[in-house]
C-alpha cells in the first residue's frame, strides 16, 4: 500500500515538472477554480454537440469553404476549437478567422493582468523564434514595391505574395514562449481523459474550467492593435515597414466596425467610403 502511494506521489511529481512549461501552465497550475466556474462548465460539457462539418459546401461560383488550416494543427486549443475557431459573429468572423494565420490564439485570449508580455514570430511547427522582416506580413511586397526609389519595372512574382501560416506572432514571458503546443503532456493527458469511454462529466468539467481560466473567452478590441497610439504589438519591432505600420494601424475594416458596432444594423455600400 505504502509502495503505491509513493508511485502515485512520484508520478504526480513527474506531471508537475512536465506541465511546468511557460506562463500559461504555470498560471493554470496555480489556479483554484469557483464553485460558479465548476457550474459553468458542467453546464457547457454537458449540452455540448459534436459538430459534424459537410463537406464540399458551396455556393457556386463563389462562397466555398477552403479548408482546415493545417498550421493551427500544433496549438492545443484545436483539440476542442474548429479550424478556424471564430464562428458566433457572422460579421466578423472572416476578419477574425484571417488572423489566425499570422496571430497564434494567446497573442489575443491570454491576457494576464499585471505581466510584462513580449512578441515574436514563430514557427509553430518547431517552436523555433522567426526573425523579424517585412515579409512576413501580407502586404510586405506590395507595400515595398510602391517605393518610389525602386525600379519602376520591377517584376512581382507569384512568390512575392506567399505567406507561411505557420509563422505567428506568440506571446512570451522571460524569453519563454506561452502558447501550449499539442504534444505537450498536459495536452497528450487532456486528450485521453476526453477520449476515454465512461469519463465522468463532472472530471471534464473541472478540466474544461481549468484550461479556460487564465484565458479571456473575448480578445482585445480591434482599436488594441489598428491604432497608432500605444497599440498591443510593436510591429516596427516584429519587422514591419513604414508603409505596412500605415496600412495596418489605419485599416479601414476595423474602422467600420468601430463605426457599425451592432450585427443587426444595416449600412449603406458608400458608408464605407467615408
Amino acid at each position: 500500500m505504502v509502495g503505491r502511494i509513493v508511485l502515485v506521489m512520484l508520478l504526480c511529481s513527474i506531471s508537475n515538472v512536465l506541465w511546468a512549461e511557460g506562463l500559461y501552465l504555470q498560471t493554470l497550475n496555480n489556479t483554484q477554480l469557483t464553485e460558479e466556474q465548476r457550474q459553468k462548465s458542467l453546464k457547457q460539457v454537458t449540452e455540448h454537440k459534436q459538430i459534424v462539418l459537410r463537406g464540399e459546401l458551396e455556393v457556386p461560383p463563389f462562397h466555398k469553404r477552403g479548408k482546415e488550416d493545417a498550421s493551427l494543427g500544433n496549438s492545443f486549443c484545436t483539440t476542442c476549437h474548429l479550424s478556424p475557431p471564430h464562428t458566433k459573429s457572422i460579421r466578423s468572423r472572416t476578419f477574425m478567422n484571417m488572423h489566425t494565420q499570422y496571430i497564434a490564439c494567446e497573442t489575443c485570449h491570454f491576457r494576464p493582468e499585471n505581466v510584462q508580455l513580449s512578441y515574436q514570430w514563430q514557427d509553430t511547427r518547431d517552436a523555433s523564434i522567426v526573425t523579424p522582416k517585412p515579409k512576413l506580413f501580407r502586404q510586405a511586397v506590395e507595400a515595398e514595391n510602391k517605393d518610389t526609389s525602386l525600379p519602376e519595372k520591377k517584376v512581382i512574382t507569384k512568390d512575392t505574395y506567399v505567406i507561411n501560416s505557420f509563422y505567428k506572432i506568440t506571446p512570451f514571458y522571460q524569453q519563454q514562449a506561452i502558447g501550449l503546443r499539442n504534444d505537450n503532456a498536459f495536452a497528450e493527458e487532456t486528450r485521453k481523459l476526453w477520449q476515454q469511454e465512461g469519463s465522468a462529466l463532472e472530471l471534464k468539467a473541472e478540466r474544461r474550467a481549468l484550461i479556460h481560466a487564465p484565458l479571456t473567452e473575448k480578445g482585445p478590441k480591434c482599436e488594441a492593435c489598428h491604432n497608432e497610439k500605444n497599440p498591443l504589438l510593436d510591429l516596427a519591432e516584429l519587422g514591419a515597414t513604414r508603409y505596412q505600420l500605415q496600412k495596418i494601424q489605419n485599416n479601414i475594416v476595423t474602422q467600420f466596425f468601430s463605426r457599425y458596432k451592432d450585427e443587426e444594423q444595416r449600412i449603406r455600400i458608400m458608408s464605407l467610403l467615408k
